[in-house]
């Protein structure tokens, strides 16, 4: 098996949306948005930034076989006076790939990308603080926690946790 990891085409946008709503079904307690929101959304910020191929906000993905089975998105701050900073989003692998370390190597490609944007010297990220692999991974390549806020989201009557983390260029060892 040969995994493939590059930034997603404008022709992906579909398979893009059919993995974020797998990924939203599949894990919801690890998402800010919901199945249910999402499938109504006729088309999605990243959707149109994938098709328009933006320079600043992209998706990277995982294939196999021309499959997709992972993604991740970075988003940078559109501010002027925040443009040095960017979002790691929605880092997703397919539980049947998982274990592999391409989740890993899915945030690595995008870390490396993103540092090569002129200006960005920050990339932050927030994760549900249960989702302790993840948070694993993150502190692993680098990120290291700069806020916590008790019961940032809220499904029936569960409160979620979210850790907010932050890597600067100058950390970052690739």
């Amino acid at each position: 098996m040969t995994i493939i990891i590059r930034k997603l085409q404008p022709h992906e946008s579909p398979i893009y949306r059919e993995l974020r709503l797998a990924c939203l079904k599949n894990v919801p307690e690890y998402f800010g948005y919901t199945y249910e929101e999402e499938i109504l959304n006729p088309k999605w910020r990243f959707e149109t930034f994938i098709e328009n191929s933006s320079p600043d906000h992209f998706i990277f993905g995982a294939f196999d076989n021309g499959n997709l089975i992972g993604i991740v998105g970075f988003d940078r701050m559109d501010r002027q006076r925040a443009r040095h900073r960017g979002e790691v989003v929605s880092l997703y692998v397919d539980s049947n790939y998982r274990g592999q370390n391409i989740g890993e190597n899915l945030l690595r490609r995008l870390l490396e990308h993103a540092f090569t944007l002129e200006g960005i010297e920050q990339i932050q990220l927030s994760v549900i603080a249960g989702n302790k692999g993840a948070i694993k991974l993150y502190e692993k390549i680098g990120f290291r926690s700069y806020g916590f806020q008790s019961h940032y989201f809220k499904a029936e009557d569960t409160y979620m946790d979210q850790n907010f983390m932050q890597l600067f260029k100058s950390d970052y060892q690739g």
